[in-house]
């Protein structure tokens, strides 16, 4: 078989296997976790594509949120997973709705956050200024 004699590939193939979307359930409430909320860690989180769905799952991996930005539905919920090596936060710096903070996120800990409010939201880890993202909420 191919991707026996080439391990890059089977470690892609397999890498595209676990970023396949998976449904997600939020609340009214913002919840944070150690458990990986489903997500192993390491794995790829479900890209929400072009288009605004109803739950959207955001890695945090190399210092950086994976995807960096994202659309949700109005009502819809992110679910951000740690699976990088170091403690990161996810903390709105600008837009509509109200504020949100993780707290220190360690590693495999998961933070949810609906939202109700349209429009354009930036956030950043606090320990990794550098480390930002955008949400859209449509």
């Amino acid at each position: 078989m191919l991707a026996s004699t080439h391990p890059a590939l089977a470690l892609i193939l397999s890498c595209t296997a676990l970023a396949l979307p998976m449904a997600g359930c939020g609340g009214d409430e913002e919840k944070s976790t150690a458990s990986g909320g489903g997500s192993s860690p390491g794995s790829a989180p479900a890209d929400s594509g072009g288009s605004a769905t109803d739950a959207v799952k955001v890695g945090m991996k190399d210092i950086e949120y994976v995807p960096k930005e994202v659309k949700v539905k109005k009502g819809g919920t992110i679910t951000w997973t740690n699976s990088d090596t170091v403690t990161h936060t996810v903390t709105k710096t600008g837009g509509p709705g109200p504020d949100f903070d993780s707290g220190n996120m360690e590693v495999d800990a998961t933070f949810e956050q609906k939202f109700t409010v349209a429009g354009t939201i930036d956030y950043v880890c606090t320990i990794h200024p550098s480390q930002t993202g955008k949400i859209t909420v449509e």
